[in-house]
């Protein structure tokens, strides 16, 4: 073969290599989102700074896209010093894996910027159930939780709420088991499996499940199928940033 046509096949395949990489570059740029740069952010006329420079929070004016959501006009948004989102306050309602949030709910990432869990500025209906509000009070509290495919994963329930056949709360009345339930602390969620279905929960009222008789403010966990598990570990705040979407 003619040194003319190997430099000729050698030019055939480069490009086409070429073409194939930068396609593939394309769809792994597609499916990994990255926010765009800060210094993109339209905020209000004052956007607070840290003493280095960096930006600390912002308001939004115009919509501010991150991975896994767009966050609405009006939001104010708060930064850790190396530039990550660490929390939103929504100006407007969110859409996030398919669960709309309501306005006044605060977003709450974790350091790759996914979604950890988010407090309610109001008592609002999700997914059938009805949850409780949580504010500056609140601080340092887990909040109601998404699994990736938008169920709810965890949730402070606002009342007594009959769940699969359970009596759940996550507050008991003032002098007859309030304190019980703060102790639990997130133990005192609602927690549910990826399909919905219960998973563990604080018993709102004495209760003989399945045969067996238990106490207002016992934990009660069910296995996938409904069955009761008594062996399960019990879900609470330990872990709470690295939970596995089983």
């Amino acid at each position: 073969m003619s040194l003319a046509k190997l430099r000729s096949r050698w030019v055939v395949a480069y490009g086409l290599a070429l073409v194939l990489g930068m396609g593939t570059a394309h769809s792994a740029g597609a499916a990994n989102e990255i926010p765009p740069p800060l210094s993109t952010l339209s905020c209000d006329a004052a956007p607070k700074r840290f003493d280095n420079g960096q930006l600390e929070q912002c308001t939004l004016v115009g919509d501010y896209r991150v991975p896994e959501l767009t966050l609405p006009s009006g939001s104010r948004l708060s930064f850790s010093r190396t530039g990550a989102l660490s929390e939103a306050f929504l100006g407007g309602p969110a859409e996030v894996h398919g669960q709309l949030l309501p306005s006044k709910a605060t977003l709450f990432f974790d350091p790759a910027g996914r979604l950890r869990h988010f407090w309610l500025g109001e008592e609002s209906s999700i997914q059938g159930h009805r949850l409780r509000a949580m504010g500056m009070g609140y601080t340092g509290y887990l909040g109601h939780m998404l699994y990736a495919n938008g169920k709810l994963r965890a949730a402070w329930l606002a009342g007594e709420e009959l769940i699969d056949g359970i009596p759940c709360a996550s507050k008991l009345p003032l002098m007859r088991g309030a304190w019980h339930a703060v102790r639990l602390g997130a133990q005192a969620m609602v927690w549910f499996y990826d399909d919905g279905r219960l998973r563990q929960a604080m018993l709102a009222r004495d209760v003989n499940v399945q045969g067996h008789p238990f106490k207002k403010g016992e934990l009660i966990s069910l296995r996938r199928d409904g069955t009761l598990d008594p062996a399960a570990k019990k879900l609470d705040w330990s872990g709470w940033n690295g939970f596995r979407d089983d």
